[in-house]
C-alpha cells in the first residue's frame, strides 16, 4: 500500500514538472517531421546547379605545389561565374587559381557577390544589403569566417551566406528555418548554441520521463489489479 502511495506521487510530480517540456517535444517534433527539409536548407530559392565536371592533370597538380611552396591537403576544380577555377587547401588557408594560367586569384569583392545572387537565387528576390562578416552569426553557425551575408528581399527574409574563401553558397536561413531552428532549441533543449543535445538538462528531462512511464505502468498495474478482485 505504501510503495503504491508513494508510487502516485512521484507520478504526479514528476508528471506536472515534465508536462510542458513534453509538450514541446510533440510539437517541435511534429513541426520538424512535417517541413520538407530541402525548404528549410532554402534549396528553394535557389536555381538548381548545373556543373560540369573539371579535371586536373598530374602536372598542373606540380606546378600549384611548386607554386605554393607549402603542403596541400586537397584540390578542387570547378566553374565558377563562367570561369574553370581550382582551389587549393593549405593547412592555413584555401587559395583560389585560374584553372588555365595558374595564376593566383584575387579576394572574392562585392561584384563578384552580386554575380553570384543574379546566377545562383531566383530572379524575383532583390538585394537589400550585402556585407562582408568577419565572425560567424549564429544563423550561420557551423560556417567559417569571413562570410559575406546577402539579405534578400521577397518571402521569408532570406539570407544567403557565401564564403569569402570559395565563393560557394554554404547556408541559406530564411523564416522557416528560424521557425525550424526555434523548436529545435526547444527539442534539444540547448538554449545558447543549439547544437548540443548531450548535456545534462537533456539526461535529467529524458530521464524523468522515463521515471513518469515506469511510475505510470505501475500504477495501471495496480489498477488492473484492483479491477480483477
Amino acid at each position: 500500500m505504501r510503495f503504491r502511495i508513494v508510487t502516485r506521487k512521484i507520478h504526479k510530480w514528476v508528471g506536472l514538472l515534465l508536462a510542458i517540456q513534453i509538450l514541446f517535444w510533440f510539437f517541435s517534433g511534429f513541426l520538424m517531421s512535417f517541413m520538407p527539409i530541402e525548404e528549410i536548407h532554402g534549396d528553394h530559392i535557389l536555381v538548381p546547379a548545373q556543373s560540369e565536371p573539371v579535371t586536373l592533370q598530374p602536372q598542373t597538380v606540380q606546378a600549384l605545389a611548386a607554386q605554393l611552396n607549402t603542403p596541400m591537403t586537397s584540390l578542387r576544380a570547378k566553374f565558377w561565374l563562367g570561369r574553370k577555377v581550382i582551389e587549393v587547401t593549405t593547412p592555413e588557408k584555401i587559395v583560389r587559381f585560374d584553372a588555365d594560367g595558374l595564376q593566383a586569384l584575387p579576394p572574392i569583392d562585392e561584384s563578384q557577390v552580386r554575380q553570384i545572387i543574379t546566377q545562383q537565387v531566383l530572379p524575383h528576390y532583390d538585394i537589400k544589403t550585402i556585407r562582408l562578416l568577419s565572425e560567424v552569426p549564429g544563423e550561420a553557425r557551423g560556417r567559417e569566417a569571413p562570410l559575406w551575408q546577402v539579405e534578400l528581399s521577397g518571402d521569408e527574409d532570406p539570407n544567403v551566406y557565401i564564403s569569402a574563401q570559395t565563393g560557394d553558397i554554404v547556408a541559406v536561413r530564411t523564416d522557416r528555418w528560424r521557425l525550424f531552428d526555434f523548436v529545435w532549441m526547444l527539442h534539444i533543449m540547448d538554449y545558447d548554441e543549439r547544437t548540443d543535445f548531450n548535456h545534462p538538462l537533456l539526461y535529467l528531462t529524458a530521464l524523468s520521463a522515463l521515471l513518469f512511464t515506469i511510475s505510470g505502468i505501475i500504477l495501471l498495474f495496480f489498477g488492473f489489479k484492483r479491477l480483477s478482485k
